[in-house]
């Protein structure tokens, strides 16, 4: 069947969240991190999120990036109270940071009982076994839920947790609110130059969907973005920015008209942004919009909404957010790699989508496939720039709205040149900025769905 014959499939819609580590990474620690210039980063990350590299990037480990999302049966995410919101550290009982006993002291498995709390060992999960030599076998056991909470809670105050997450015990506040460490700052200037895709870098809370849509738009409909925004205010310096979101599926009829300062949360200690940022230093359009965003999530009209609010949503509502165009949806599952690629293809100009599109993995990594291994994130919202057709292999090229870990697992090189509304631009696939190009086959694999507003 021609791809452009394809009906849209609504039961494909996915709700998406997971937290930017590498911002959750400089909020913790209150400075910013040079990422270019760290020899060892997923070590520098395990150290400072206290969780291990390869359990970070899938919800079904229940790490920090998933805070107050839980995966369900289904393979989705819905919110939660997680312990973490109100944990309290314990005094260990012994020197270690885990307050757990001596290894020395474990001499059979039965000794381990007492500490996981169960009468029968042979119940306790084995994450991993492996043969060291031919009379020595490893086991990877993780170790009792309390355990990883108190690991966890040395790190995570309950203000901290909730600065990055929302606890829906608790809902959204419509009041003045502030992130724990953190003061709202006039940052800089609402464009550098221009609207680029690159420009929206996601921050320390799970709002993936939006930023990937954002700099959907950015590339698609570059253009769209200095349409719905102006400036309101007296004096040269006393700017008040208007931004424009709309119906979606209405052929762009305005729904709200929300406005915002040019204050951000930024960290007391470091100066640096918490949440959304743009790649360029001195730029706010990215963060702002997100600034008006969670004002028309939680309905406030306080100048300081709850950012938190904006934590896990679905990236093609948000994109006809930014266009109130309409929104088609595709599952992955009951199309062929051939399909998926001529979809993006008949959405494109010149190899570049002229349609904003955005897409999703799943809840978490089908049966047979790593997603740490393959670096791509679990949960996790990408944007759809277009594709390539290189050495007969046919690619959908994606960027990671965190401006970093581009996936590796049959992705391809060099440089690619893509049109972009009026000039041709070179995106060098080797740079490591969240752009990479991945084998449509391969896509389909790891990737539940992909979306398109138009």
């Amino acid at each position: 069947m021609d791809a452009r014959q394809l009906k849209s499939n609504p039961e494909a819609a996915q709700k998406t969240g997971v937290i930017n580590p590498y911002a959750l990474a400089e909020y913790l620690s209150g400075r910013k991190i040079n990422w270019q210039q760290v020899e060892n980063i997923p070590e520098l990350l395990e150290n400072i999120l206290q969780t291990p590299y390869q359990e970070l990037f899938d919800p079904k480990h229940e790490g920090p990036l998933y805070t107050g999302l839980k995966l369900t049966s289904k393979g989705t995410l819905d919110r939660f109270h997680s312990p973490i919101f109100s944990a309290k550290v314990e005094m260990a009982k012994d020197d270690l940071d885990i307050p757990i006993e001596h290894l020395d002291k474990v001499q059979m498995l039965g000794d381990l009982g007492s500490r996981f709390q169960v009468e029968d060992v042979a119940k306790i999960q084995v994450q991993r076994a492996e043969l060291c030599n031919p009379n020595l076998i490893t086991l990877h056991i993780r170790l009792p839920e309390k355990d990883r909470i108190q690991t966890l809670a040395r790190v995570f105050t309950p203000e901290m947790a909730r600065s990055i997450a929302l606890d829906p015990e608790l809902g959204t506040s419509n009041q003045d609110w502030t992130p724990t460490n953190a003061s709202w700052q006039d940052k800089g200037r609402f464009f550098n130059e221009a609207t680029e895709f690159f420009d929206p870098v996601q921050g320390a809370v799970a709002n993936c969907y939006f930023i990937a849509a954002l700099s959907a738009v950015a590339w698609s409909k570059p253009y769209d973005i200095a349409n719905m925004t102006r400036s309101k205010g007296v004096g040269q310096q006393q700017f008040t920015n208007m931004v424009q979101f709309y119906k979606p599926d209405s052929n762009g009829q305005v729904d709200k008209q929300i406005e915002v300062t040019d204050t951000v949360p930024v960290n007391n200690v470091s100066g640096n942004f918490i949440y959304c940022r743009s790649s360029e230093d001195g730029e706010l359009w990215p963060a702002l919009y997100e600034k008006a965003f969670a004002k028309l999530v939680t309905g406030t009209s306080t100048d300081h909404p709850q950012i938190t609010a904006t934590a896990y949503g679905d990236p093609v509502h948000a994109t006809a957010l930014l266009t109130g165009k309409h929104c088609h949806y595709y599952g992955n599952t009951s199309l062929s790699a051939d399909q998926i690629w001529d979809l993006v293809r008949s959405n494109s100009l010149s190899r570049s989508t002229m349609n904003p599109m955005t897409c999703w993995t799943y809840g978490t990594a089908p049966d047979g496939l790593s997603y740490s291994d393959a670096n791509i994130v679990g949960n996790h919202a990408y944007t759809v720039l277009g594709w390539d057709y290189y050495c007969g292999k046919k690619y959908l090229v994606l960027r990671n709205p965190w401006g970093v870990k581009d996936a590796t697992v049959h992705t391809h090189g060099g440089t690619l040149y893509m049109r972009d509304v009026d000039w041709w631009r070179p995106i060098l696939l080797t740079k490591p900025d969240g752009v990479f190009a991945i084998e449509a086959a391969t896509f389909k694999q790891y990737f539940a769905g992909f979306g398109v507003v138009k």
